[in-house]
C-alpha cells in the first residue's frame, strides 16, 4: 500500500544548489542519481541554481537564475544572499509537492519556507556540515554566520534528517538538537550497471595512468529509493495522514 501511494500520489520536490551540468561536488552527483531513481516511482521536481530546463517522464528540472546587476553588497556576501533569494524564488514559483527534500545549506532556506508556508514535511540529506568547515569564514565573511544559522534551524525543525554515514550521523547528534527518531543513515548508492568492474585497462591508458588502480564499490543500488520511503514513513502522524488522502 505504501509503495503504491509513493508511485501514484506523492510528488517530491528536491531543492539543491547543484544539478547537471552545474555540478562541482558530490551533492550534485547525489541529486542527479537520486532524482532519476525516484522518478521511477513518483513525480519528481528539482529546483536548482542555474538555467537548467528538463522534462523527461516523471522528472522535471528547473533552474533559477539571479540578477545581481543592482547589488551593492560585499562580494563575499553574494553567495549567501543569492541562496536566500533563490530560496524565496523556489517558493514564490508555487509548490504542489507533498514533500520537500533539501541538499546542502544553500537550499535550506527554501526548505524552511516550504515547510512553513505550504505545510509539507521537510527532509534534509546531510552531505557535510558547516560547523566543521570554519575556513569558509574567509570566503563568506559574515555570510558564514548565516550559513551556520540556517543549517541549524533547518536540521532541528526537519521531519527527517538523513546522514550519508554513521560518522556524519554522530556529528549531527553532537552538534545539533535533532530528535533521535528523526535521524537516519542511508549510504550513498551507485548504479551497478554503470559502475561495474571491468578487466580492460584502456581507460587507464587513455588518461595516462600507468600504475594499477583499485576501485572498491560496495553500495546497494536500492539505497536511493529508501530515502523516499523514509520521507513517508517517518513524517509526523498529522502530515503522514495528509499524504494518504
Amino acid at each position: 500500500m505504501r509503495l503504491r501511494l509513493l508511485q501514484t500520489r506523492v510528488k517530491v520536490l528536491l531543492l539543491t544548489n547543484e544539478y547537471p551540468p552545474c555540478t562541482y561536488g558530490g551533492a550534485g552527483v547525489h541529486v542527479e542519481y537520486l532524482s532519476r531513481e525516484l522518478a521511477r516511482l513518483m513525480p519528481v521536481e528539482v529546483r536548482c541554481f542555474g538555467d537548467q530546463k528538463v522534462k523527461s517522464g516523471n522528472l522535471t528540472v528547473r533552474g533559477f537564475q539571479l540578477d545581481m546587476s543592482r547589488w551593492n553588497c560585499p562580494k563575499e556576501l553574494r553567495s549567501t544572499l543569492g541562496a536566500v533569494q533563490r530560496g524565496v524564488d523556489f517558493n514564490a514559483a508555487g509548490i504542489d509537492a507533498r514533500i520537500v527534500h533539501c541538499h546542502t545549506w544553500y537550499a535550506h532556506w527554501g526548505g524552511i519556507l516550504a515547510r512553513k508556508n505550504y505545510d509539507i514535511p521537510l527532509v534534509i540529506t546531510v552531505h557535510s556540515l558547516e560547523p566543521l568547515r570554519p575556513w569558509k569564514r574567509e570566503q563568506l565573511g559574515g555570510g558564514y554566520d548565516f550559513s551556520l544559522w540556517v543549517e541549524k534551524t533547518a536540521l532541528e525543525m526537519a521531519d527527517a534528517v538523513i546522514a550519508v554515514s554513521n560518522e556524519t550521523k554522530a556529528d549531527i547528534a553532537r552538534l545539533f538538537k535533532v530528535k533521535k527518531e528523526r535521524l537516519h543513515v542511508i549510504y550513498n548508492g551507485i548504479d551497478l550497471d554503470e559502475y561495474r568492474p571491468v578487466k580492460s585497462k584502456d581507460a587507464l591508458r587513455k588518461f595516462g595512468i600507468a600504475r594499477r588502480a583499485l576501485f572498491i564499490l560496495s553500495a546497494r543500488s536500492s539505497s536511493w529509493t529508501k530515502i523516499s520511503r523514509w520521507c513517508f514513513a517517518r513524517a509526523p502522524p498529522t502530515r503522514r495522514k495528509s499524504l494518504e488522502k
